[in-house]
This record gives structure tokens, sequence and C-alpha cells, in this order.
């Protein structure tokens, strides 16, 4: 039976026939699935495969919810799509009880926010953090509410897709419900963008041993060379080692690039479905075309956001956004992946920023610090970069493959000098 191009090569919501499993990373979700009653969190960059690791894994049967959080969702309206998809009635006395054990006060949440931001950046002490933890506010009993009316629908599972798209106050309220949601028999799957291991312990420390992480960061050449061979069986197709070795590269190890770039190479050579008979497709040429052509397409949208990172906020008198740019275009893929720790980028950006050595380091904390809040502010969803434990990550991993094919020496193409001048006076901006 013939197969479309559709389903066995390129960018998805559904599995793809040329779907492989990564032995460590599969068999890891699977085990601690199956052998532990934990909650589990996936994580890792945008495009890496989270969402279809549990795909695979967990479908959307009976006893199981899957939320997709978007952008500005709160908690309690996560909880209530929870009970709209568990089936169950959503009366007005729980409806309140969910918006008031969820809800707090302007100046509480503002305060919360800036003492989660600094926590998580590792700016506070371990006394002020004791203080502050002491003091904070932790959820009523709304959670064991809702824990009540799912165990009554049978609801054992819950998928948290998106997770990142949760602001940090949030998440923190979310970490201590998760506590109680374990007690009473309710599993939550996680899955977002650059987390570590231990980050919903910052939040409530005694959810250790309760939660467990896997990084679906990982691929490598061989995981892309089965994808190929998946593939090319349905489609009844050969795609001649020097043009996969090409696609390997130049995708940069970004599984939904290399993808949408053996799609394109199928697509522009007439594969459409599965062909009649065995096709060989060799054209090195073509292949490089099909990777220029999409990196145009998908490069003026990310210099688009990086222009307008770039452009800041209300924090833009010393353009610290507009150098942290910079050093980020002129650092080399492998560094970035690891994160940018925040001495690195202080020192580069005082060779390239016109205070030098005088410029103040608290300036250039209090930027990264809202670094999340400006792409928020910005409409730049999905984010490309966060910022935590005093490092600079990308969250959005094609930004890496966008990186690889660029030209340095357009840099000022891309970020206009003129636009972000100012001028320093004895130290002193004016």
């Amino acid at each position: 039976m013939a197969v479309s191009l559709k389903n066995v090569f390129g960018i998805s919501k559904d599995l793809l026939k040329s779907y492989v499993e990564r032995k460590e990373i599969d068999s890891e979700f699977e085990d601690k699935l199956d052998l532990t009653d934990h909650h589990l969190v996936v994580f890792g960059e945008t495009k890496v495969g989270k969402s279809h690791l549990r795909k695979k894994y967990i479908s959307d049967s009976n006893g199981t919810v899957i939320v997709d959080c978007t952008k500005g969702v709160n908690l309690s309206e996560i909880y209530n799509q929870i009970l709209y998809k568990a089936g169950i009635e959503i009366t007005e006395s729980l409806t309140k009880s969910i918006e008031e054990g969820s809800k707090l006060s302007g100046e509480m949440q503002a305060n919360l926010l800036q003492f989660l931001k600094s926590k998580l950046a590792g700016e506070l002490t371990e006394k002020e953090i004791t203080t502050q933890v002491i003091t904070s506010p932790k959820p009523s009993t709304v959670s064991v509410k809702l824990a009540d009316e799912l165990k009554k629908a049978e609801v054992k599972l819950i998928v948290l897709d998106d997770f990142h798209y949760l602001n940090l106050v949030e998440q923190y309220l979310l970490a201590y419900d998760l506590k109680m949601f374990y007690q009473m028999g309710i599993r939550f799957i996680i899955i977002g963008t650059k987390i570590s291991s231990g980050y919903f312990e910052k939040f409530n420390g005694e959810l250790s041993q309760r939660i467990e992480y896997i990084d679906a960061t990982k691929w490598n050449n061989g995981n892309f060379l089965e994808i190929k061979d998946k593939g090319c069986k349905e489609l009844n197709i050969e795609i001649s080692d020097e043009v996969i070795d090409f696609f390997i590269k130049a995708s940069t190890g970004i599984v939904a690039v290399y993808q949408a770039l053996l799609f394109d190479y199928c697509r522009i050579n007439g594969i459409r479905k599965t062909a009649d008979t065995l096709t060989k497709l060799d054209n090195i040429a073509l292949a490089e075309d099909c990777n220029i052509k999409y990196w145009q397409t998908y490069s003026e949208m990310y210099f688009k956001k990086i222009q307008d990172i770039s452009k800041g906020g209300r924090r833009r008198k010393l353009q610290l956004y507009y150098y942290i740019m910079q050093v980020i275009l002129k650092t080399d893929i492998d560094i970035l992946k690891k994160g940018l720790d925040y001495q690195y980028l202080f020192d580069e950006i005082n060779v390239i920023h016109p205070l030098n050595e005088s410029l103040n380091q608290g300036a250039l904390t209090s930027v990264l610090n809202h670094i999340d809040d400006l792409q928020i502010d910005k409409d730049i969803f999905p984010k490309v970069f966060t910022y935590y434990d005093k490092r600079l990550f990308v969250v959005d991993s094609v930004f890496y493959y966008i990186l690889k094919h660029f030209d340095f020496e357009k840099l000022n193409e891309v970020l206009p000098p003129y636009e972000f001048q100012f001028k320093v006076e004895d130290g002193v901006v004016q």
C-alpha cells in the first residue's frame, strides 16, 4: 500500500513512519513509566522529539488526560482543562475553589516572582532562601479536591505538554501541588524546554525521590541513518550516502531540521508517495540547494527575533541586550550548547562595550534576569533563550542550525550598529 511522503519525513504533530527509538532515552522513559509511580519530566530544547517520545508510549486513552499549555495560561485554567477533558462536570463551587487556590495578590505575586528569579539565577544566600520559603504562600487544598474528582473519573495520568509557557509563579504553585497529587495517586508527565535535573525540587524540596528527569536532547549519527533507512523503505527509494552525510552535517544534529531537509529533497525529486519501482536519489547539488532555501526561509524569522531582543525594553540605556546578542552570534555552537556562564558573558561584553572595564555587573545581571520576560513581552514564541543558574541557555534547537550557516561578516547587516549607538564621556553614559 502506498504511503504519503507527509507520513514518512518532515515535521508533524503525529508520529512519522521514520520514527526511531533512541535506545538509551526510549528505554529510560519506558522503564521509569512502567517501573515507578513517580512524576516524569521530559526536557530539552524545542524540536528534539520530546512530544514524539511521549506519543510513542502514552496515548490519549482512558485514564489519561493530555493538556497543551499555551501562551499566558495559568494554573487554574490548566486545572479546568484537565477536568473538562476528563469529562468531569465543572461546578461553580469547584471552579471557585480552583481559582482561589491558585490565585495570589498582585503584590505577593510580584515579590514571589522576583524571589524565584533570583533563586534560579543563584543570587541568594541560603539564609535568604530559607527565610523566603518560610514566608512564601503555599497552595491551598485545591489539589486534594481536584485529585478526588480525578480518582472518581478513574484518571491516573496527566500529560502537561509545553510546560515552559507557565510563568515562574505558576510553576512554583504546581510544584507544591505535585506532592499532593503524588500522594493521591495522580501522576504527571511534564514536557518542557531547557530544565535541568532537580528543577522542581528548587521550588519544593519534598518532591525529592518523587520525580524523575529525562533529557531528550541527544541524537547521534546512527539515529539519523536509521531514520533514513526506515523512511526510504516506506517510500521504496534509496538516498545516496553523500546526500545523507551532507544533510546530517548541515542540520547540526537537529532532528527536526534533518527531517525537513529529507522531506524537501524527496518532494523536489518528485517523491510524493511510495514509488512504484525502487528509485535512487543522489543529486548532491539539489541537496545543497534544499539546505540553502530552508536556511533562507527560517533565518529571516530568527534574525527578526534577535533584532527584537537586541532592541530591549525599558532596560536599554546601556544597550546590553544588543551586546549579549553580539556575543551569542560570535560564539562557537559547541560552547553555546553548554550554556554561557555569566562571567563569560561579562568578560566578552567588556571587550566590545563602550564602557569596557567600568561596566557594572549589576546592570548585566538585571537584563539577563529579564530576558525571558522580554521575549514574552515581544511575543517571541517559542523563546530562543532562557537564563537560570547564572547561565544563558538556548532553548530553541533550530537556532543552532541558523548559526551554523550564518556568515559572521554579515553581523552588522543583522544588527546595524547605528541603531544601538550611545555616547560615553569620561566613563559616563550621556
